[in-house]
């Protein structure tokens, strides 16, 4: 087992291009995540960090951090495939340029204003949404020589297992894994849940990548008690420290160790409402977890 861990900024609470909603500025999220020991990240959304190549570049050596991979959300149901591809292509030049060889692709169809309710959308345009997924696959491949790893997300076009199992059956698909968006949306809710596992043994070869984050069952049970939406389970805790949750990580490391994981992990909280500076005493605490059950 060989696992490199990785952070981004969807931990410092980062999940839009303009720093939104935590505004952490991008020199503060470098500069701590260096500093907490991490030594790869994400790019995280588009936009966020310097999208001059020469300019990412000297930030990156400033801090002494590599990128594993850069990440693109796509509003598949309502973009046509030529749109698609437009915003994947400025994002897969600056890889190149930077020698990275991963994009993590998750769908946005349901993260916008303009949003339509998931049980009203039109299935003919469901069924596009695999084709388009598809064609960003090979033409990452083809035109930049770029390796698609698609990140089934909770409130997403592809969260139950029904429909990551479709898209997988329709091509030659590899997976970004997050457990913790995993169990949101197909797990249990009480401690040492086995449902992450039994997706992993279906399709560990075709898993190199992985999302390390956890989930905390009593906020689950509220979330789907009472309904509420990702925005305010997030808001409200439902990704907690990778202790703290139902997933237990030292099943998974033995997991990791029995097939011989060769891969990155990339710690991902979704902090939601907190400062940048609990952030990074949550990234401090999660790196030091991984390391005191021996991940790493």
């Amino acid at each position: 087992m060989d696992i490199r861990i990785a952070t981004c900024p969807c931990s410092w609470g980062v999940w839009n291009p303009d720093g939104g909603p935590a505004y952490v500025p991008y020199e503060t999220f470098l500069q701590q995540a260096s500093e907490c020991g991490y030594q790869e990240i994400e790019l995280g959304p588009d936009g966020y960090l310097p999208m001059e190549s020469d300019t990412l570049k000297s930030e990156l050596r400033k801090y002494r951090l590599n990128v594993c991979a850069g990440t693109a959300t796509i509003p598949f149901y309502s973009l046509e495939k030529e749109e698609c591809r437009a915003i994947v292509t400025p994002l897969a030049k600056r890889l190149n340029a930077l020698g990275v060889s991963d994009m993590v692709v998750m769908d946005g169809s349901l993260f916008g204003d303009d949003k339509i309710s998931k049980s009203d959308w039109d299935q003919e345009k469901v069924m596009r949404i695999y084709d388009k997924i598809l064609d960003i696959n090979q033409f990452l491949k083809e035109a930049f020589g770029i390796r698609m790893l698609f990140h089934p997300h909770a409130s997403s076009a592809i969260e139950f297992e029904s429909e990551i199992d479709k898209m997988m059956s329709m091509g030659d698909i590899h997976l970004c894994f997050d457990t913790g968006h995993h169990v949101y949306s197909n797990g249990g809710t009480e401690k040492n849940d086995q449902t992450i596992f039994d997706f992993l043994r279906r399709y560990q070869s075709r898993i190199p990548y992985l999302h390390f984050k956890n989930a905390d069952g009593a906020v689950l049970k509220q979330v789907r008690e009472n309904h509420w939406s990702l925005e305010y389970a997030f808001s409200h805790g439902a990704m907690c420290n990778l202790e703290d949750g139902i997933i237990n990580f030292e099943t998974l490391k033995d997991y990791l160790a029995e097939i011989n994981y060769q891969g990155i992990a990339v710690i991902e909280q979704d902090m939601a409402g907190k400062t940048g500076e609990y952030a990074c005493q949550c990234a401090k605490l999660n790196l030091r977890y991984l390391q005191k059950i021996g991940m790493i």
